[in-house]
């Protein structure tokens, strides 16, 4: 039997980041932190470019300004900006020092310079730049921060908590003094004094967020009724604290206690400043309770409409519910949902390719030709979206335009091995169905060289010569490799099982289909005349019979039923 692939009965089955957006993200120094006699027209000019994102000319009117002032410390730091939204950290370091000796009093360019050594792992020479800037302005809790970062990552946490408690001598106790002695407990490896310290801090110094991180702890030893009374302390402060509102909306749904889960949870996925990764993340948790989704899917629904109305220009958002609609037996909210998204990203490649999945889904094959033509306008030569329309104009009758086009991907693919050959493949099959015996045969022929043990163009091969009954010992062994590797598979079993009865083995074959029978042989038509051949060859015309009821019955098309009257002919005749 056949193996279709890609056409016919298919299957529907942080460091660096982080540290870039900071650096760029710094805003021009204060007034006064730059000599205003260094604004000249040029200096305006260039600080302009560099605001609107015009770096190259930026970059060549600030040297241009240093080849006739050497000192301008406020160009040499825009210079620096530049070379950091390019990750060229060496010139960004150059030019933060020329910045320093012009303006070494510069606290801003100092800590700039810091960082810089910070993420290049220069961290000895960034440790005494912030305890220097530290010493200068004792006030200024960034300079304690950065410190800390570095302590903890080198693992010398003594030094770390020195730096911290200097903070609380000069500045005082604040939430982020207490979170972050809590977070440097929990990196010494003592979490149990971690949480009571912070539920003591909480006391005096509580707020939203330390009351709520107690929550949590309290949650995470399943205490819900002390989890809920810190997540209430947070509301009360804050009524609109999402991470408390979250908690108790989790503490409602361990407890069964769904109404007032959804009554947390809709203003939840309806907030528009929440984190649409954390809401996605959260229901891609959730849809895998089936049994909960099943029983709260209006709910659930509302839920997921909420999250896409709050995020519907976010495409992992758009994805999620498309999906979601797509199970939930509203394709074509689907299909608007990705269209809207590909309008909003019309050269993103993702948003060209679900929505050509969803149509592929929905087998919309005109649209589906109109569609990949648009993004192969966008992707040229794209092999995925090439597939696309090579599906699209066979599903549409045109075989012979389909055959040509992946030909043609077969140019674009050589360095994708799998598409490379499962298109030599797919070629095979087209030929073969287009009469081009010959063609079909080179092309498995050139995939099972390529690819051994490639499992539909073995079978596919040796159906094909069993078709032709040509070659059956070659294709029985090509055969025998399918079955070795896939033992249930009902297809691979039913060549294997037609080729042994061509050969006159219908003992073996029977046994072959029997097996197959057990495998989802029985919903298939094919499989089902095979087998009844099998039986007939044997004598037992009357099991042979049923299956081609069976067969006939699943598939009329195939003219079984004129097969019986024949058959019954043969067996009368035999007896008289």
């Amino acid at each position: 039997m056949m193996y279709f692939s890609w056409f016919g009965r298919f299957s529907k089955s942080l460091l660096l980041p982080l540290l870039t957006t900071f650096l760029l993200a710094l805003y021009t120094p204060l007034n006064g932190q730059i000599d205003v006699a260094k604004n000249s027209a040029r200096y305006l000019e260039a600080v302009k470019n560099f605001s609107i994102g015009n770096l190259e000319l930026a970059e060549r009117q600030l040297l241009e300004i240093l080849s006739k002032d050497r000192e301008n410390d406020a160009a040499h730091y825009y210079l620096s900006r530049i070379y950091l939204s390019r990750g060229q950290y060496t010139k960004a370091e150059h030019s933060l020092n020329n910045a320093i000796k012009a303006d070494g009093n510069n606290s801003w360019y100092k800590l700039q310079l810091a960082t810089v050594y910070n993420y290049t792992g220069n961290t000895q020479k960034a440790i005494k730049l912030f305890n220097e800037l530290r010493k200068r302005e004792p006030l200024k809790s960034e300079f304690y921060d950065a410190l800390i970062d570095i302590y903890i990552r080198e693992r010398d946490f003594e030094k770390a908590q020195q730096v911290l408690e200097d903070i609380e001598k000069s500045a005082g106790v604040s939430e982020a003094t207490g979170l972050t002695r809590y977070n440097l407990l929990i990196f010494m490896g003592k979490q149990q004094e971690a949480i009571d310290y912070l539920r003591d801090f909480d006391i005096n110094f509580g707020t939203p967020r330390t009351s709520t991180i107690v929550g949590d702890s309290y949650a995470a030893e399943q205490k819900d009724t002390l989890a809920l009374e810190y997540y209430q302390k947070a509301l009360s402060m804050a009524p609109d604290y999402i991470p408390a509102s979250f908690g108790m909306a989790e503490i409602f749904r361990v407890q069964n206690k769904f109404d007032l889960y959804f009554d947390s949870m809709f203003p939840f996925m309806a907030n528009r400043d929440i984190d649409p990764a954390m809401k996605t993340g959260y229901m891609d948790q959730l849809m895998g309770n089936v049994r909960f989704v099943q029983t709260f899917l209006p709910q659930i629904d509302t839920m997921m409409t909420n999250m896409y109305q709050a995020h519907s220009s976010d495409s992992s958002v758009a994805y999620k519910y498309a999906l979601f609609l797509v199970q939930s037996g509203k394709s074509g909210r689907a299909l608007e949902v990705l269209h809207s998204n590909l309008e909003l990203y019309p050269n993103s490649k993702e948003a060209h390719r679900q929505y050509l999945s969803l149509i592929y889904y929905l087998e919309m094959w005109e649209p589906m030709e109109v569609k990949s033509t648009e993004a192969l306008k966008v992707f040229p030569n794209d092999t995925g979206f090439l597939q696309f329309k090579a599906i699209s104009l066979l599903q549409q009758g045109k075989r012979a335009n389909s055959i040509k086009l992946f030909q043609e991907i077969l140019t674009y693919a050589k360095r994708d091995s799998a598409t490379f050959v499962n298109t030599l493949t797919t070629l095979g099959d087209l030929n073969y169905q287009e009469g081009n015996t010959k063609e079909a045969f080179k092309y498995y022929r050139k995939t099972i060289k390529k690819e051994p043990k490639h499992l539909p163009a073995l079978n596919n091969y040796a159906y094909f010569l069993s078709l032709e009954r040509k070659s059956l010992s070659k294709a029985l062994k090509m055969s025998k490799i399918t079955i070795d590797l896939e033992p249930n598979n009902a297809t691979y079993l039913d060549t294997y099982g037609w080729i042994l009865h061509l050969l006159g083995r219908n003992g073996e074959a029977k046994a072959i289909f029997k097996h197959a029978m057990i495998y989802g042989g029985k919903e298939n038509a094919d499989i089902l005349d095979h087998y009844a051949d099998v039986l007939f060859a044997l004598k037992e015309y009357e099991l042979a019979f049923i299956y081609w009821g069976q067969a006939d019955k699943l598939d009329p098309s195939l003219g079984i039923s004129q097969k019986i009257v024949k058959k019954r002919e043969e067996v009368e005749s035999k007896r008289q």
